[in-house]
């Protein structure tokens, strides 16, 4: 037998129901499930017979199954005993990793850290995954992965769309990415005059910003042994600027740092601006676009 629990207070003469694709499970007649039993601080227990199940719970009247309440979400499934909660979903993450960087994931949700906080993900087999149990009630849950190399470099933010998820993993919801791979060859936009991602070192990173009509790159470093501007490749197609941010003074760093872009926008019209930590870098142009819109109040 598999038993199932979960945590939920309903109103006098309610109570819970599981429901499911199967004939112990009713095959998702509601008045063919089972009436979970409670116990104590409101814990809902179900034993059922042992077998792969997809389920979900509602809330209906104890005498009688009527006025159906869906507990949110996609469906859940396992083979196995489960300790659930109303409307949170277990989810894996996982990205392909065929070189096993150490990749970190970090997310909107509080299991996830709210991004203030990363969780180094399980290497096995070129692949990296974590599972979370998340709420999905949240009307927006985000995520984000940091691969750590030689340098860091942080995905974009991505969206959970919970309801589209269709695959699953053991007894989660599965969230795949293969895009990581490709993940330096990225180019993100901020308005008509900026785009940003990572910094070209290679030819075919040079093509690919080429193609986007991207010719000015800026690349923005901290380093204190670096002098404030250098210039590393110029050519009749494209420019590659280092600016050293470390030497701008920090109580005007912003307004330092608007008016250089204002300049390097009127020089060329439109600038790739970029580093190697996307975190970093999206904090520098929030601080410039805070400042801009400020400026042009």
């Amino acid at each position: 037998m598999i038993q199932l629990q979960i945590h939920y207070k309903v109103e006098f003469e309610q109570a819970l129901y599981i429901s499911g694709k199967s004939k112990y499970l009713g095959q998702w007649n509601p008045e063919q499930a089972i009436r979970m039993t409670w116990t104590q601080n409101d814990i809902w227990v179900a034993e059922v017979a042992y077998h792969s199940m997809e389920y979900k719970y509602f809330i209906s009247q104890y005498e009688k199954v009527e006025n159906v309440y869906w507990e949110s979400g996609p469906n859940r499934i396992t083979n196995k005993h489960s300790i659930d909660v109303w409307n949170h979903r277990r989810i894996c993450f996982q990205c392909l990793n065929p070189k096993n960087f150490q990749i970190y994931i970090a997310g909107s949700q509080t299991s996830m850290g709210q991004f203030q906080k990363r969780v180094q993900m399980k290497n096995k087999d070129g692949i990296s995954q974590q599972k979370f149990l998340i709420n999905i009630d949240d009307s927006q849950i985000q995520y984000q992965y940091h691969i750590v190399d030689k340098c860091e470099f942080s995905s974009p933010i991505y969206n959970v769309d919970i309801n589209s998820q269709q695959q699953y993993y053991k007894d989660a919801l599965l969230i795949f990415s293969d895009e990581l791979t490709n993940l330096k060859q990225m180019v993100f936009q901020l308005n008509k005059n900026i785009c940003y991602g990572y910094v070209p070192n290679e030819q075919n990173d040079y093509q690919v910003l080429k193609k986007a009509n991207l010719r000015a790159v800026i690349e923005f470093c901290n380093m204190k042994e670096q002098s404030l501007l250098e210039q590393k490749t110029k050519n009749e197609e494209m420019i590659h600027l280092i600016i050293n941010l470390y030497h701008f003074k920090q109580e005007c760093f912003a307004q330092s740092l608007l008016q250089l872009i204002q300049v390097l926008i009127q020089k060329y019209q439109l600038l790739y601006i970029c580093n190697n930590s996307l975190t970093h870098l999206r904090k520098y142009l929030s601080a410039y676009e805070q400042l801009s819109f400020n400026h042009q109040k």
